[in-house]
């Protein structure tokens, strides 16, 4: 059985309705809430849908420590994916998987942080480059305690068993000793730049941050796809913001579509 706990025994999984097919189901809904007055005008509240649809969920493979992310690879490749403990695996169509993929940093691996998206970049057909997002270690603070901060790098999936010439591409800044709320979902809008989320980490005294424009924690980041900085990004040229800064107040957006 698979739980919400069991992060060992995960699986990667395609999930399709068990009414395959029925393309237009008839839902059920319940009664709206209406005792409770609106905050503005014209908001209401939406009704609660009754009906359930059952899921057929096929396993494709298990025994994974704390999976984060899955890519799927083009034709038969089979699929790409993160495990938090700081390994990128392959797993074949038919579920068989992979030793760890050489070739990655080294990732702080605690609470939220490791290794953490996966996602083939837009020339992956041509120049088989993928892109990776982690919790970076960045040494020590004065009190001793260890640093980290979300990155993001790319490399050349050669084969299947190793990435060739990883680089950094971007590292957040300033760092922080909260191993927490790292963000580090990665998009692409086919214009030839990289999206990378990441986090506030978390605390009372972080959380200021996602509003400020001079640190990169809480933002969605936008760079070209080597790393340098758009000109045409919202804040270039403001005093003090980031440069590589697209969108900010965001406490540690994991969604990407």
């Amino acid at each position: 059985m698979i739980t919400m706990t069991n992060y060992a025994a995960l699986a990667a999984l395609l999930i399709a309705p068990a009414a395959h097919g029925q393309t237009d189901p008839a839902f059920e809904w319940g009664e709206r809430a209406t005792s409770y007055p609106p905050a503005f005008d014209a908001q209401f509240r939406a009704p609660v849908m009754v009906t359930r649809t059952d899921l057929a969920v096929d396993t494709i493979v298990d025994g994974l420590v704390h999976p984060w992310a899955i890519e799927n690879l083009p034709g038969d490749e089979g699929y790409l994916l993160t495990e938090r403990t700081g390994t990128l695996r392959h797993v074949t169509s038919d579920g068989t998987l992979s030793a760890p993929i050489d070739g990655l940093p080294e990732v702080r691996d605690e609470r939220q942080g490791g290794m953490l998206d996966v996602e083939m970049g837009p020339n992956f057909a041509e120049n088989r480059m993928i892109y990776i997002s982690y919790a970076k270690p960045m040494g020590t603070n004065a009190d001793g305690m260890a640093l980290s901060a979300t990155a993001a790098g790319r490399g050349r999936l050669e084969d299947l068993s190793t990435v060739e010439g990883f680089e950094d591409t971007w590292v957040q800044d300033p760092s922080a000793p909260e191993p927490l709320h790292y963000g580090s979902r990665i998009a692409f809008d086919g214009d030839g730049h990289v999206f990378i989320t990441t986090g506030e980490h978390f605390t009372f005294e972080n959380r200021p941050r996602a509003q400020q424009l001079g640190a990169t924690w809480g933002k969605t980041i936008r760079v070209n796809l080597d790393g340098s900085i758009p000109d045409d990004n919202p804040f270039v040229g403001i005093p003090e913001a980031d440069d590589s800064i697209w969108s900010y107040a965001i406490a540690t957006s994991k969604g990407r579509r």
